[in-house]
């Protein structure tokens, strides 16, 4: 470990912390940023990236045992980031009788795997 300056990238705010020896200069200011500076928007910027690790956690266990899907499973985190900043409203992907949805939820990330039973009878 290592103490480290970091500054905060919204307010200029700056805090010396404790780091792993590994850290960048970006990483440390990144810490500050989440986990020590108290200004609005830092406050903002770390509630959205909890948001955001929390989607991508829960997509990856939604799809936990269905690897079939696995490219399902990626179209839904490439958009989580979007979401999370508001810069896409949803996403909606369909895969033979699946279809997976994203969303902006009140606080959080919503993600939704449907499958649909097709009866289909050829002649």
């Amino acid at each position: 470990m290592k103490t480290a300056t970091g500054t905060c990238k919204f307010c200029g705010q700056t805090a010396a912390i404790e780091v792993p020896e590994s850290f960048t200069q970006e990483m440390v200011d990144e810490e500050v940023v989440k986990y020590y500076c108290k200004c609005s928007e830092s406050q903002a910027f770390a509630k959205q990236q909890e948001m955001i690790a929390n989607a991508e956690g829960a997509i990856k266990r939604l799809f936990e045992d269905k690897e079939e899907l696995s490219a399902l499973k990626n179209r839904l985190l490439s958009q989580v980031e979007g979401i999370a900043r508001g810069e896409i409203s949803s996403a909606k992907f369909s895969k033979n009788s699946y279809t997976a949805e994203i969303k902006p939820g009140k606080d959080s990330i919503k993600a939704t795997l449907k499958h649909t039973e097709v009866d289909m009878v050829e002649s």
